[in-house]
């Protein structure tokens, strides 16, 4: 047995044992890659979630300053005077009302400032605008974290049928 044998020899008890070691690394960088894929998949249903309930919530101020629209422009028309006013818990009562060219309107924050039916339209209608920007940036955001959430899912599902 010569020196140029023994190094051969015990590279290839060796070369089992270095396989193995590397087996087990690239099982553990799995385990940790599909452990951080599924917690990126959890923030971002959290964040979709989010982003769902931003939008029907401009959704429904947008609903809200429509019908504002709506019942300014139907009362100018209107020569009745006498008007349903919300009073809470969804109960209305009539109100008769002599001006209908000045109304409140709500700018934020708890204050409200009194406009007349030109300037109250004119504030609506940018608010109305507003938020209609603002419901189709959120229709995008939530395209695009939805598009992301497969492609998480969908490596989640390769990664736990190779696993198996």
């Amino acid at each position: 047995m010569n020196n140029s044998q023994v190094p051969r020899s015990r590279q290839s008890r060796s070369a089992p044992a270095a396989q193995m070691k590397d087996s087990a690394l690239s099982e553990q960088q799995i385990q940790e890659q599909f452990n951080q894929l599924v917690g990126e998949v959890r923030l971002l249903e959290a964040y979709y979630q989010e982003v769902v309930t931003r939008q029907q919530n401009a959704s429904a101020a947008l609903l809200d300053a429509r019908a504002a629209l709506e019942a300014i422009d139907t009362m100018s028309k209107s020569n009745n005077n006498e008007l349903l006013v919300p009073i809470g818990g969804g109960a209305l009562m009539y109100a008769a009302s002599s001006n209908l060219d000045k109304f409140i309107v709500s700018v934020g924050a708890g204050v409200a400032i009194e406009k007349n039916r030109e300037s109250a339209k004119t504030f609506l209608q940018g608010r109305r605008q507003e938020l209609e920007r603002a419901v189709s940036s959120l229709e995008s955001q939530r395209k695009e974290i939805g598009s992301r959430l497969e492609v998480g899912r969908a490596t989640i599902q390769r990664m736990t049928g190779a696993q198996q």
